[in-house]
């Protein structure tokens, strides 16, 4: 179906006072509540043409009218018609603050980006650690531990840090470590697992099982199929009237708790920087579908990337969202340029 003006502007009224109101939209209400320029019976035709087509819908007979996904696609996708949210320039300030607070401490990262946006957005926020395409040695440490045994320590261009003991050949004398770790440092920093396989080293031993040692630690990391996340603002969901029901917070909660909800979101994020927005049944796993997300990667593209994204009912504020989401997209991108640029 083809939507005329006034039934998109009617439709999109219609989404946009129950996400504000949460209970269903009279015909009489959107009459007199807006000026439509129509009689009270037009606005009666076209909403009962909008329930045929599936864009509205009713919780009983008697009741007003409710959106369906399909109408919250049509207002998702009129909002660049109309006046986008704006995040305050004094939110910014106290967001940004925030994340250089922890510029230094990555493993934060994940978590007060989540935390943030999901006070943001009066939803759950999910914000994922940042990795790299490929992962590549910023630095390496070596501790000789006792006779032929050595702590390995490396530190990930984004920020990571591994630790593996290694069995070595021969003992590694306290007074050769230095000058180890040093030559390690020289073959290896910036470059990837590949890139060390196919670079002509001349190493002892102990640099030659210190080297395969860090060879490992790249390319297991690279092969890590899960990313780490935090998923917070769980309060917020609760508080909405979608998930009153026991047996709903029972689901959700559930599906947080063993980490399928967060997982079956991350499947959803889009390949590039743009926001994606998915919409109930347009989500591919049953657990979603009461669900909207909100989505976007943050980073540099083809370097080092992470999703960030809100997750909340059908009836989010949407506009509201994507600002939050397009802002911490732009921090966080801020943060990985930053320690890139310092490699």
């Amino acid at each position: 179906m083809v939507l005329t003006l006034r039934q998109k502007t009617i439709l999109n009224l219609i989404v946009s006072d129950y996400i504000h109101g949460a209970v269903p939209v009279a015909s009489q209400a959107l009459s007199q509540n807006h000026s439509l320029g129509v009689s009270p019976a037009t606005i009666r035709n076209d909403i009962m043409e909008l329930e045929r087509e599936s864009f509205l819908g009713r919780p009983y007979s008697s009741a007003g009218t409710i959106p369906l996904d399909k109408a919250y696609r049509v207002y998702v996708e009129s909002m660049p018609l109309v006046q986008m949210h704006r995040v305050p320039n004094d939110v910014k300030i106290r967001v940004r603050s925030r994340l250089v607070e922890v510029e230094q401490d990555m493993e934060e990262w994940s978590s007060v980006a989540a935390t943030l946006l999901a006070n943001l957005v009066c939803n759950m926020g999910i914000a994922t650690f940042p990795r790299a395409y490929q992962s590549r040695v910023r630095h390496l440490q070596v501790v000789s531990i006792q006779d032929n045994q050595a702590l390995l320590i490396v530190v990930l261009e984004q920020g990571r840090v591994k630790h593996q003991f290694v069995r070595l050949e021969e003992p590694l004398p306290s007074d050769a470590v230095q000058a180890v770790a040093n030559k390690l440092n020289d073959v290896s920093c910036g470059k990837s697992a590949k890139e060390i396989c196919v670079t002509n080293l001349d190493l002892s031993s102990i640099e030659e099982c210190l080297i395969n040692a860090t060879i490992e630690i790249l390319e297991q990391e690279d092969i890590a199929r899960r990313p780490e996340y935090y998923l917070l603002g769980l309060s917020n969901i609760l508080r909405q009237p979608e998930f009153t029901s026991s047996d709903s917070v029972g689901e959700i909660v559930g599906a947080i708790e063993d980490g399928s909800l967060a997982q079956a979101v991350l499947n959803e994020a889009p390949d590039g920087t743009m926001v994606r927005v998915v919409i109930g049944h347009e989500n591919q796993e049953d657990k979603l579908r009461p669900l909207s997300l909100v989505l976007s990667q943050y980073g540099i593209p083809g370097e080092a990337s992470g999703v960030v994204g809100a997750v909340g009912p059908m009836r989010m504020e949407y506009d509201r969202t994507i600002a939050g989401v397009q802002l911490m997209v732009e921090l966080m991108s801020d943060l990985v340029e930053s320690v890139q640029g310092t490699n």
